[in-house]
């Protein structure tokens, strides 16, 4: 398995008032296909909390390494992408995934 971030960037909202941009963070198999969504294996959770937990797709395809993995796709599309918005979103997750590693490694020791 060959794992990626294939990102969707929306505009929600009836008015440009009330308009709304949110980016849904996609887990992609580049082994099973090129194009999307033929090669869709999961999203990516929003909460990092769930990201530890096998009770959610993510942890049960990656496992015990969910955690480097989500890290490593985030750091990797934060490298390539030029869109604000989307760049916003993907540094707002790596920060909450830190504070959840920190957190976890606290209640370790």
């Amino acid at each position: 398995m060959r794992p990626s971030l294939y990102l969707l960037k929306k505009h929600s909202g009836r008015s440009e008032y009330s308009r709304k941009t949110e980016v849904q963070v996609v887990v992609v198999d580049l082994d099973k296909s090129k194009q999307y969504p033929l090669n869709f294996v999961c999203i990516l959770p929003q909460a990092t909390a769930t990201l530890g937990k096998s009770s959610n797709i993510f942890g049960k395809v990656f496992g015990a390494s969910s955690l480097e993995v989500a890290h490593k796709l985030l750091h990797r599309a934060l490298k390539k992408e030029k869109d604000e918005d989307v760049r916003k979103e993907l540094t707002k997750r790596l920060r909450a995934l830190k504070t959840y590693s920190d957190s976890q490694i606290m209640i370790a020791n």
